[in-house]
């Protein structure tokens, strides 16, 4: 079973790549100030070491890295379904009937967070580590901003951070309610996590399970949990 989860894993990066190849095969830097081709190279990054651990039995990725990439996932599929405009109907099949928006903003998130649910180890994040995932789209406000005042006459990636047409009033309110929107969705991430087994629940083995664990979980020994004689 190990063997398929990595393919599955393996499969997901062929999909970000794709998704992403006007970039890397094309040379279209410009496509990197998008937020969703961002997330798409992070998954790549991601579910190569995933895929290739999980085939080998080798010890998985950190809790931080696939936590944070989920969540970047799931932050580009609900903005494309809540925020952006629908893709144009006439977009053609790139891959497996699919077009580079079906890939992008739906198919890939959705694998992903069904990844973090049935095939990652749980119980090894945090909730600061909710805070900390924060700083990147944070970071992503701020870039877009910069690269408006240096870059004069660039198009801003998205409405939502179009300041020329928000203002800063516009511009700081929409980081505050998307900001404080990415920090409950962070906060959800970890409190699945803290609930479902520390095992997979597919195609788990001894070595998917890091050493690494929450503060809060104590090591029970034979003797109780300080380790010393029974009581």
């Amino acid at each position: 079973m190990h063997v398929v989860v990595g393919v599955f894993r393996l499969f997901l990066v062929v999909l970000a790549l794709v998704g992403t190849r006007q970039i890397w095969r094309d040379g279209d830097v410009d496509g990197l100030v998008y937020f969703t081709n961002q997330t798409c190279f992070l998954v790549a990054v991601a579910f190569a070491w995933a895929g290739v651990a999980s085939i080998l039995r080798r010890p998985q990725p950190p809790a931080w890295l696939t936590g944070g990439v989920t969540l970047f996932a799931s932050i580009t599929g609900l903005v494309s379904w809540l925020v952006l405009a629908p893709e144009d109907p006439s977009a053609p099949a790139v891959f497996l009937g699919l077009t580079d928006g079906q890939i992008e903003h739906q198919v890939l998130p959705l694998a992903v967070v069904a990844d973090f649910l049935l095939l990652t180890p749980h119980r090894r994040l945090r909730g600061l580590t909710a805070a900390q995932w924060l700083l990147y789209p944070l970071a992503y406000f701020a870039f877009t901003t910069i690269r408006g005042f240096v870059s004069p006459g660039s198009e801003y990636p998205y409405g939502f951070v179009d300041l020329d047409a928000l203002g800063w009033t516009g511009l700081l309110v929409n980081v505050v309610l998307y900001g404080a929107g990415f920090l409950v969705l962070g906060l959800v991430l970890v409190g699945l996590d803290r609930v479902l087994p520390a095992r997979a629940l597919v195609g788990g083995y001894p070595g998917a399970v890091p050493a690494e664990r929450a503060p809060d979980e104590t090591e029970v020994s034979p003797g109780g949990p300080s380790g010393g004689a029974p009581a």
